[in-house]
């Protein structure tokens, strides 16, 4: 590969999609593990009730980081292709949507009635994830009648979810009810994030220093929702929890688009070495924040709060400037060929899961949590189904199957 001194080819950075395939790898791994039972502490999550964390309650936060720090590279290349205010902003106000509306039928996926609904929780899943499929592929340009076959599908996907909305019901008798957007779901959390992420960018530009004000403020949510403080838009936070859903969340969004700042081609940090040390000081300036709020509220995933944010964000910089001295420095990439595409395909690698685990519900086969539900064998279960679900996405990526919202 032929690299620059900013480490750049055709306006991308390959490390941020080392970083992006590495991140969706250790999601699908920790996803499945959280089905094993008997494994160290270190492999789960941290207690709700406790102040402290794992790698594994940084894995969504990186994934976090990363989109914002694809913000401010987005952004320019839609303004380098001469793109209208009004047709990026639609961009992103479907990519929110999607995002979000995902969400919310993934979350409600654990609480679907069958009996009430006529179909099977296996089923639901199946139909619904292979509607995304259809809705959100990549189709290829066509011209002739595959244009149209191409529409159709987009419109078989669409009406599909929407049966499959009308039809749901989930709880138990007595409460049986339609779907809840209770905490959003993994997608739908990226979705608000990634609204707000992009707002702060819009207006601010590559100026670091409102966005380190946004950061702050983010925090200052937090102190008042805990204070009451903002007890007044109880309204929001009925539906969407502003501290931490839209505060916590976005504060990590905004520390990777600060830390992408200094990478992209007119950052006034020209040199490779200047960047590493950039992400470095960065890094260090999250970690002391991150020390000074930890007394206040502790470390916490659950409850989204400013040290736990500040750390997270602190470690995925650290992450990035090692990869990025690497790959984009030194040039050792061969070794990231496996994580492609993941790094390019995410949204299909990350629901892969749970169509094997569809088909499995399906089909009544039960061997992997029987056999390989516990312990080392369930550890290397999780090991052995993240890297078949990074082959299969390249498998599928190669016939065309690309989802992007």
């Amino acid at each position: 590969m032929e690299h620059t001194e900013t480490g750049l080819k055709k306006n991308r950075i390959l490390s941020i999609d080392i970083f992006r395939g590495l991140t969706i790898l250790t999601m699908i791994f920790v996803n499945d593990l959280a089905g094993v039972k008997d494994i160290p502490g270190w492999l789960k999550h941290m207690p709700a009730d406790a102040s402290g964390m794992t790698f594994v309650d940084v894995v969504f936060p990186a994934f976090l980081f990363i989109v914002g720090m694809s913000i401010p590279l987005a952004m320019k290349n839609r303004v380098k292709r001469n793109q209208s205010t009004f047709e990026i902003w639609k961009h992103i106000l479907l990519r929110t949507a999607g995002l979000i509306l995902l969400g919310v039928f993934m979350v409600n996926i654990g609480r679907l009635n069958p009996l009430a609904t006529g179909l099977s929780k296996h089923w639901w899943m199946l139909l619904m994830f292979l509607s995304v499929i259809l809705v959100w592929n990549q189709y290829p340009k066509a011209v002739d009648y595959k244009k149209y076959v191409f529409i159709g599908l987009k419109a078989v996907g669409l009406i599909t979810l929407f049966i499959l909305a009308y039809i749901y019901k989930g709880g138990k008798e007595p409460e049986i009810t339609w779907m809840k957007t209770m905490w959003w779901g993994i997608l739908g959390l990226i979705g608000w994030a990634y609204l707000f992420g992009t707002l702060s960018y819009f207006f601010t530009k590559d100026n670091i220093v409102p966005l380190i004000g946004i950061m702050t403020i983010s925090s200052l949510l937090y102190i008042g929702d805990k204070t009451g403080a903002l007890e007044f838009l109880s309204f929001i936070n009925n539906h969407l929890w502003i501290a931490g859903h839209i505060g916590g969340h976005l504060s990590i969004i905004v520390a990777g688009t600060i830390l992408s700042i200094g990478f992209t081609t007119d950052s006034i940090v020209k040199t490779n070495r200047k960047k590493i040390k950039w992400a470095v000081y960065f890094a260090l300036f999250l970690a002391i924040a991150g020390y000074l709020f930890e007394p206040l509220y502790g470390v916490n995933k659950n409850l989204a709060t400013p040290a736990w944010c500040l750390y997270c964000s602190a470690i995925c910089s650290i992450i990035y400037a090692f990869l990025f001295w690497l790959v984009d420095v030194k040039g050792i990439s061969k070794w990231s060929k496996f994580l492609n595409p993941a790094g390019a395909n995410p949204l299909l690698a990350y629901i892969l899961p749970d169509i094997f685990y569809a088909l499995l519900g399906i089909f009544g086969i039960t061997i992997l949590g029987e056999y390989f539900g516990s312990g080392l064998p369930g550890v290397i279960r999780s090991i052995v189904i993240a890297l078949a679900m990074l082959g299969l996405t390249a498998v599928l990526t190669k016939y065309k199957v690309r989802l992007q919202l």
